[in-house]
Parts: C-alpha cells; sequence; structure tokens
C-alpha cells in the first residue's frame, strides 16, 4: 500500500513505527507546525513529527486540513490509502481521495465513547472492559464502517496514561491486520450499530475534570485515574488549584468525616469521600511541581484537619 499518514499526538507513535517496518510505503507523514512550549516558548514540534524525521519519513507540516491547496498535493501522491491517528477531523476532500478511503485508530469499541476522550472517560465511567477499532473515516464523528475490533480488561490501577500505552500498541498491530485484509480483500466493512444509549466521550474541561468530594469514594477514584497524567483531577486548597494525580482505594474501610476533609495518619494523607476515604498518593500545587502525599502532609497538613472544595 502506499500510505499518507496523518498524525500529531504520541497516541500515534505506534502505528507510525509499525507501517516504516513494514513493507507499506509511507509517501508523507502531516502534522502540526511546530509550536511554542514551556516558560521559554521554545518552538516545540509534535511527537509524530519528532519520530516521522527519525524514522526518515517526509514531513508535511499543515496549518489545517481544510488548505485548499492540500487535495491536489496529496492527489499527486497518488496514495491508496490515508491513515489517520490523534489528528484532527478531515474535511471529505481529504477522506475521499484514496481509493481504499482514509483509516482511523479509536481507543475504544465503537460505537462506545465517540468523541475526543474515549480513554479519560471510559476510565472515569469505571468500565471494566474497553478495546481499539479500526474504522473507515465519514462525514461523521467516529462514525465510520468498522474493518477490526478487538477487546481487552481494564486492570483496576491503571490510569489513562497506562491504558492509552497499551491500546496504542496493540492499536498499531491491528492497523496492520486490517491494512493487510484491505489489500488481499478478506476483510468486509460494516456499518456500526445504531445505539443511542451508547456513552460519549466529550471534550474534557475545567468544570467536568473537578472532584465533587459528595460522591463515593470509587467514583472519585475513578475521576482521578481516568485524568491522570493529563490534564488531572483537581480541587481546592486554601483558594489554589490542588491537582491529585494518583490515590489508592482502600477496601472496607469507611469514614464519618465531612467528605472534602484532609488528614494525616502517621506518614499517609486522607481525604474523607461521600462514604469511604481515599488514601493519596501524588499531587501537585498551583504553581509547584509534583510531590508525594507523604511531603505535601508535613508540609501543609502536619496534625490538623483541613478542608478541600
Amino acid at each position: 500500500m502506499r500510505i499518507v499518514f496523518f498524525g500529531n499526538g504520541a497516541f500515534g507513535i505506534p502505528a507510525l513505527q509499525r507501517l516504516a517496518s513494514s513493507p507499506h510505503a509511507i509517501l508523507a507523514v502531516l502534522t502540526n507546525p511546530d509550536k511554542p512550549a514551556g516558560r521559554g516558548h521554545k518552538l516545540t514540534p509534535t511527537p509524530i513529527k519528532e519520530e516521522a524525521l527519525h524514522l526518515g519519513l517526509p514531513v508535511w507540516e499543515v496549518e489545517s486540513p481544510k488548505d485548499p491547496t492540500l487535495p491536489e498535493r496529496l492527489q499527486a501522491l497518488q496514495a491508496e490509502l490515508f491513515v489517520v491517528v490523534a489528528y484532527r477531523l478531515l474535511p471529505k476532500s481529504l477522506w475521499s481521495l484514496p481509493p481504499f478511503g482514509a483509516l482511523n485508530i479509536h481507543p475504544s469499541l465503537l460505537p462506545a465513547y465517540r468523541g475526543p476522550a474515549p480513554i479519560a472517560w471510559s476510565l472515569i465511567h469505571g468500565e471494566t472492559q474497553t478495546g481499539v477499532t479500526i474504522f473507515r473515516i465519514n462525514e461523521g464523528i467516529d462514525t465510520g464502517e468498522i474493518l477490526l475490533q478487538a477487546s481487552y480488561p481494564i486492570p483496576q490501577d491503571w490510569n489513562a496514561g497506562q491504558l492509552e500505552k497499551f491500546l496504542s500498541e496493540v492499536g498499531a498491530q491491528l492497523l496492520l491486520e486490517a491494512i493487510e485484509g484491505l489489500a488481499l480483500g478478506t476483510l468486509k466493512p460494516i456499518s456500526q450499530p445504531h445505539q443511542p444509549e451508547s456513552p460519549y466521550a466529550p471534550k474534557l474541561t475545567p468544570q467536568n475534570t473537578r472532584i465533587d468530594w459528595y460522591q463515593d469514594a470509587e467514583t472519585v477514584y475513578n475521576l482521578i485515574r481516568g485524568l491522570s497524567p493529563e490534564p488531572k483531577a483537581w480541587t481546592l486548597f486554601q483558594g489554589k488549584r490542588l491537582h491529585i494525580l494518583q490515590a489508592r482505594l482502600v477496601p472496607n474501610r469507611r469514614s464519618t468525616r465531612t467528605p472534602g476533609s484532609l488528614w494525616q495518619e502517621k506518614n499517609e494523607l486522607w481525604v474523607a469521600c461521600q462514604d469511604a476515604p481515599l488514601q493519596l498518593l501524588e499531587l501537585q500545587l498551583e504553581g509547584r511541581k509534583k510531590t508525594p502525599a507523604s511531603d505535601f502532609a508535613q508540609g501543609y497538613v502536619k496534625n490538623q484537619c483541613l478542608q478541600l472544595d
């Protein structure tokens, strides 16, 4: 297959690596232009651009997939297939170009968790099973024909970062299998089932990432792991935003303290939820570096009982 790859985020790196080491030809890698990042506002490439250059692949930095000159430029490459991973929505003028269409790796079992944050929301909702779907892009958001799907259990102690890494690896392998099936004509795409009750995965915002300590401990725990390492679940501590990066759910422990109460036991830091406490393990106070909860307790809590909002 003659392939053009579209990608920005690190989730697409295993797929790019697998394609680069396969018999397929990557004609170009399209990605966002370098952007200022960090305190020094240094121009920084996307993870996909860095990897593409490392692999010796031609890179096209594209400001917008709606660039009116792009269809003609891509048509000249005579690609048979587009692969789109952690990129942006492609207009029909692009995804309709190659004869085999444009394939996407989606980290959920579609039609469940369509939308921009499927990994986070599957954990936030406490799912015990997830998967990867290879589908063909169409006019809708994550609504195209399914080529392949694979299902996997979710370990209860995994966070979004761990699940993303795993799904990116298995998704890359599934992508190669889908491409092989298309090339050999052995794969029959199927339309997605219409399931209006399927959970959706909306964009993560400051509103839906804030912790409500009046929820039960398991719900709060799932929110924390679903948002770790980014964008991080948060609460207010003494008027500042406090990010909770890691916590532990302790079975059979109960608390009668007011939800949001924060206290220290020996070298441990605990917070009360509606039904039970959570042990906090790693925190990050606004404007500060990440810190173990034991260090935070020694510096801010000591023998007091404080309140998180």
